[in-house]
């Protein structure tokens, strides 16, 4: 036995002993949790244990602020409203910038994160459209890949066997055994607090704001809820998947438990209560008060859904890749799902798998973590379970029987028609460019993620004929309860850029000298948003104590230029890099009617790019850009080559 193992068998042992001591009441649960306590210390690095080492996140220099924030603002206005625009910001700068500055430094003196209450509230819990087709993103791994193809038949099994490594990674989080992420270069450590929040949490609808609910506690904490709520046919279920000594059920098992209430749900449909979480936030809000108001059991039934550990949703749709997977997940059927939990396993007929999730408690790294940790339990145990299934009974699923009037049927329609609307306008793809990848672009010493940017940025300029204003997510996780910072990677010179490789008379050193500036810029630019010294999240608390003073709302945040720059979500590039080799790939819908939304992963050999846009705008095409991203790829292969042979 490996001396982590041997570790993990002491633990869980103690943990049994102490657990047995509490039922018996031989020691207070106090004394339980502070031996357990002083025990995860004595064995060795923690999950969460460098937290309060952590830095505090900073505040960025005022003035860094509004000359980068000039810089992102040039590539989209003429050069009257540019002129405009340092106009705005110098009045900002001479006005009430420096004073609302200074009272941003000083909530940053007695705060760690001096973002975080704003960030989680304004960003996330005052949003009042619906959360799918919004804020919610999706993901899809890689399983049918190499071991699980699409095949009728398989869902429950294949289902099953997803949960039980899904309860794995629960585990190891519950005992404070995951690993603590640190930084490739340096092994800086990263902050793990968002792990707390992937489990057993649920955005709470509410009247002008929601809230964040969570039930999960690590071992030393006390205990946590042992059970998944289960969708299908429009019923929901309360299905326990945890046995004793927080040990997860095995594989077969929890098929049986999906299978009994699959079986009870199959007699005829229910009421869909589970269509609200698709509408409005106040309105779903309402309907939630109407269903607490209606019968106690709706407000038992509530709080069972909210505190599971995630939702596990059957659907009938027939993915068999990447980009119908997240046709099916980001825009598929608004029934059998709880947009309001962070975690939506769906299976689908097909036997593939996705997820929808809400944005609000995590940001897509944790759930690209857990579905990476879960792709490779499945390569290691080539997609089967071989395990021993013990002889014991478990409780049946429990059914969450709601009950309904006609305000809440109104209600549901409302929401599945509000739903049904945006998500026939969503058009998604998934493709993968297979002539070259990360090795290629490395050799060249350059940045694979910048490339992939630039790329972008060309393959948008060609299509439009015009730059486009660029989201790329920037993580800020070094620091204490760091979340993301916005790169804004459509710079002056990616645009300079784009516009010689337009011009039929620019020579292959002059393309290859501007895009390796570009390049560089994006690489500078990434470095400034991972080190606190990005400028939407400074722009965003300068903005905020402007309205918490009363004051009138500084023109730099109204000036038409803050907008065409993206300010305020109105990127019309939405991207991020989920990361490199064989990780999970998620996707977004775009930001605004005329954007679009790309994730992509880079591999040795390939880049794999998901996008997504609104059919109802008039320009955008998905399979158009990527046609030009396409030749993108192409045309910076050939500057690179045909370069370096020149040279030699």
């Amino acid at each position: 036995m490996s001396l982590p193992q041997v570790v993990h068998s002491f633990y869980n042992r103690l943990s049994e002993f102490l657990s047995t001591w509490v039922q018996f009441k031989w020691i207070p649960e106090r004394l339980h949790r502070m031996v357990l306590q002083f025990a995860l210390k004595a064995l060795g690095e923690r999950t969460w244990q460098h937290q309060d080492t952590l830095p505090p996140l900073p505040v960025p220099d005022l003035q860094h602020t509004m000359d980068r924030y000039l810089e992102s603002v040039k590539p989209h206005v003429t050069a009257e409203e540019y002129k405009r625009a340092e106009e705005v910001v110098r009045q900002f700068l001479d006005g009430d910038g420096p004073e609302l500055h200074r009272q941003l430094l000083d909530r940053a003196s007695t705060r760690k994160n001096w973002l975080e209450d704003w960030w989680l509230e304004f960003a996330y819990l005052r949003f009042r459209k619906p959360l799918p087709l919004n804020l919610n993103i999706a993901g899809s791994g890689p399983y049918f890949e190499h071991g699980w193809p699409p095949q009728e038949g398989t869902t429950l099994e294949r289902g099953a066997l997803f949960i039980y490594y899904l309860l794995q990674f629960w585990k190891l989080l519950r005992t404070e055994q995951l690993p603590v992420d640190r930084l490739a270069r340096g092994g800086t450590v990263l902050d793990m607090d968002q792990f707390r929040r992937f489990f057993c949490t649920t955005r709470v609808p509410g009247h002008d704001v929601d809230r964040l609910v969570t039930a999960f506690k690590s071992v030393s904490e006390g205990p946590c809820p042992t059970y998944i709520t289960f969708l299908h046919n429009d019923r929901l279920f309360k299905v326990e998947v945890i046995g004793e000594n927080d040990e997860p059920i095995t594989p077969p098992e929890i098929q049986e438990q999906l299978k009994a209430a699959m079986r009870m749900a199959e007699c005829e449909p229910g009421p869909g209560v589970s269509v609200l979480t698709a509408a409005e936030r106040e309105q779903w809000a309402k309907s939630r008060d109407r269903l607490i108001e209606l019968d106690a059991g709706n407000a038992y039934n509530l709080d069972v859904i909210e505190q599971s550990l995630f939702g596990f949703c059957f659907d009938d749709a027939f993915p068999t890749n990447h980009g119908e997977n997240f046709a099916a997940s980001l825009a598929g059927c608004a029934r059998n799902r709880w947009f309001d939990k962070c975690i939506s396993v769906l299976s689908f007929r097909s036997g593939t798998i996705a997820t929808n999730n809400d944005h609000t408690p995590c940001d897509g790294m944790v759930h690209i973590h857990a579905a990476y940790y879960i792709d490779c339990q499945l390569k290691q145990n080539d997609c089967t379970w071989k395990g021993h299934v013990p002889d014991r009974k478990l409780p049946p699923p429990e059914e969450l029987v709601f009950t309904v009037d006609d305000d809440i049927l109104k209600a549901v329609k409302h929401a599945e028609q509000l739903y049904n609307n945006q998500a026939r306008d969503l058009e998604c793809i998934c493709h993968h460019f297979t002539d070259y990848g990360k090795k290629f672009v490395r050799s060249f010493h350059l940045h694979p993620d910048s490339y992939v940017q630039c790329a972008l940025q060309l393959a948008y300029y060609r299509l439009h004929g015009r730059p486009a204003p660029a989201y790329e997510t920037g993580m800020t996780r070094q620091f204490y309860h760091g979340r993301t910072e916005t790169v804004r990677s459509c710079t002056q010179e990616v645009v300079e850029w784009c516009k010689v490789m337009t011009e039929e008379k620019a020579t292959v050193e002059e393309k290859k000298d501007l895009m390796v500036r570009a390049l560089k810029k994006h690489v500078e630019l990434m470095e400034e948003a991972k080190s606190g010294n990005g400028i939407d999240r400074h722009l965003m608390g300068l903005q905020i104590l402007a309205m918490q003073n009363g004051l009138p709302m500084p023109a730099i945040f109204t000036d038409p230029a803050y907008v065409k720059s993206g300010g305020g979500g109105n990127y019309v590039l939405s991207t991020s890099l989920t990361g490199y080799n064989v990780t999970p790939l998620g996707n977004v819908p775009p930001m605004v009617p005329h954007g679009y939304g790309s994730f992509y992963k880079i591999d040795n050999d390939r880049f794999t790019i998901a996008m997504t846009a609104w059919k109802s705008d008039p320009e955008t095409s998905v399979e158009k850009l990527y046609g030009n991203l396409r030749q993108a790829f192409a045309d910076m292969k050939e500057i690179l080559t045909t370069s370096a042979s020149t040279n030699n």
